[in-house]
């Protein structure tokens, strides 16, 4: 048997050229990242709300628990903050388009553009017993109170969106049909955005997003109008729907602000921000909000335009034509929003919500008395505690694919 050839010497002089710039590259980006955020490195590892996501009980867990939460916790806030990665991002992103492809890898993601302009993530699949499962112990906690089950289906929603070819790559039909054939076994109602967004007749680009999984703010509108029509006939109160729809609304463009999740991965290089338009009502409003952020607390009253739209989200950032928080402008995972509305129907409704859903909370409440938006993922009670705390008319769970295809998260 003939020895391997050695590798020559021009070759090895190559191979350690390589391995020391590789290395420097490393170590000027790992320098660079404690000079210029330090201070976000350290919230990351003494932030008590960050590190609650990483014990069962901040405020009873052992040492090492807690030294492992810190490390967890500036870990994660890393993988996404090295000096530098986002521009290396856009500059990978910029160099497999150029190669023509049409899917690319973005880290652990396989991202498409399809046919409609959206950018998209190919989903693997996942089964939908355990969710599905989870949505009717949350129906048997609500006991005799109207429950009401509302599936937020993300971006595919024409058949001609998906270029030849890749939809074999693809779960997200198979797994929205299992959702709707398992939940048909229940006596539980149920909503599909699919079937509520497409029988407008309106364009993908009025309610989808295209650099962000998340609808455009008019898709919520729609949903929320058509909730309040379900609840209505479920409860026998008129929540009189019709203050929801378009006509009655201000609207505002800001263009090409928002840069979503999708986007970020790639940069403005590679496809234009998401415009972003506000939604006031024209008649008179006063509400109440109160929010809790991470125990962050915000209170405020005045009328739906002063109270419910959070402006601050609206602006670029700094030296920039864009930000990628404008979809923050309705709510998005906050622990909780009560909304306090004395000019709407005698009804309290319990929304059990994810981030497609914040903004519905928003838009319900000037159609219901009281709002109680909730994400279980970030609260301290559970359904129970909600259920007997606010004694909802009405308890609506409000779920994206993507929060139901969560193995690690336990619903209640």
């Amino acid at each position: 048997m003939n020895a391997p050839e050695k590798p020559g010497k021009l070759q090895l002089r190559i191979d350690i050229i390589l391995t020391v710039l590789f290395l420097a590259v490393i170590f000027f980006m790992g320098a660079m990242t404690l000079l210029t955020d330090l201070h976000g490195i350290y919230v990351a590892a003494t932030d008590q709300n960050k590190l609650a996501a990483y014990v069962d009980d901040i405020d009873d867990c052992s040492a090492w628990d807690y030294f492992a939460a810190r490390i967890r916790s500036v870990d994660n806030y890393l993988a996404g903050n090295v000096y530098g990665a986002t521009k290396l991002g856009y500059v990978n992103s910029s160099f497999q388009y150029a190669l023509g492809k049409r899917m690319i890898n973005t880290g652990s993601s396989q991202m498409l553009t399809l046919n409609s302009g959206h950018l998209y993530d190919i989903q693997n699949y996942v089964s939908m017993e355990g969710a599905v499962q989870n949505i009717q112990d949350m129906r048997v906690a609500a006991g005799e109170i109207p429950f009401l089950f509302v599936y937020e289906h993300p971006t595919i929603y024409s058949a001609g969106q998906m270029p030849a070819g890749y939809d074999v790559l693809d779960y997200s039909d198979e797994i929205a049909a299992e959702i709707v054939e398992r939940m048909s076994r229940t006596d539980i109602p149920m909503l599909d955005s699919r079937d509520v967004l497409t029988a407008t007749g309106l364009d993908l680009s009025q309610y989808l997003m295209y650099t962000d999984q998340h609808w455009a703010t008019r898709a919520s509108l729609i949903m929320a109008q058509r909730i309040a029509q379900e609840l209505s006939d479920m409860t026998g109160i008129d929540l009189h729907a019709e203050r929801l729809d378009i006509s009655q609304f201000n609207t505002e463009t800001y263009p090409k602000l928002f840069l979503g999740k999708y986007g970020q991965r790639i940069g403005p290089w590679n496809i234009d921000p998401d415009d972003i338009t506000i939604y006031w009502p024209k008649y008179d409003t006063r509400i109440r909000r109160y929010t809790n952020y991470l125990g962050d607390i915000t209170e405020i009253e005045g009328s739906f335009y002063d109270s419910v739209i959070r402006w601050k989200y609206l602006q670029p950032d700094a030296g920039r034509t864009w930000n990628i928080k404008a979809y923050f402008d309705y709510g998005l995972t906050e622990n909780h929003d009560i909304y306090t509305n004395p000019d709407g129907a005698p009804c309290t409704i319990l929304l059990l919500k994810d981030s497609y859903s914040a903004s519905i909370g928003s838009f319900l409440s000037l159609v219901a008395e009281n709002v109680v938006a909730v994400d279980l993922r970030r609260s301290e009670r559970t359904l129970q505690e909600w259920i007997d705390s606010c004694e909802p008319d009405a308890v609506v769970v409000a779920y994206s694919m993507q929060m139901l295809r969560d193995d690690a998260y336990e619903f209640q």
